[in-house]
């Protein structure tokens, strides 16, 4: 899993091609589908933006992905059945990444693939953190 050392937001990458980041780029070895959904969720970029340092750009902050926040990141212990199915909602949104939509509609369909994977990764991460509404509103509200 891939990551840059700055960003707006939760910006990380399953890199399945061996590429090399540059001296501003982070990784976390492995092919972990369950800790790639639960690093672009919603929560966990609640939870960065809470934690990070972050650098004042024009109109936003941004934050600075630093080792030691992301290895305090808290991960809750799962069951199987949770791992997988984050698991495999993220390899759905990896494979929907790769497509090429040609014409408008095309785009716009994989678009509202992409925007429903993300909302059920995020209710499957709130269900794992045991969230209540409330704070899901929080989440989601800023």
């Amino acid at each position: 899993i891939i990551y840059p050392d700055i960003a707006t937001n939760c910006r990380f990458f399953l890199d399945e091609q061996g590429f090399f980041g540059s001296n501003t780029t982070y990784f976390i070895p492995g092919r972990d589908l369950f800790l790639l959904g639960i690093l672009n969720s919603l929560l966990a970029q609640f939870y960065f933006v809470q934690v990070c340092a972050g650098l004042e750009g024009s109109s936003e902050t941004y934050l600075r992905f630093f080792r030691q926040y992301i290895q305090n990141f808290p991960v809750r212990p799962s069951e199987k059945s949770q791992r997988d199915k984050i698991a495999l909602f993220a390899e759905r949104m990896l494979s929907l990444q790769k497509k090429n939509p040609r014409t408008p509609q095309e785009q716009e369909m994989v678009k509202r693939e992409i925007e429903s994977t993300d909302r059920a990764i995020d209710k499957l991460v709130y269900e794992l953190y045991g969230l209540t509404e409330e704070e899901i509103g929080i989440v989601e509200g800023g």
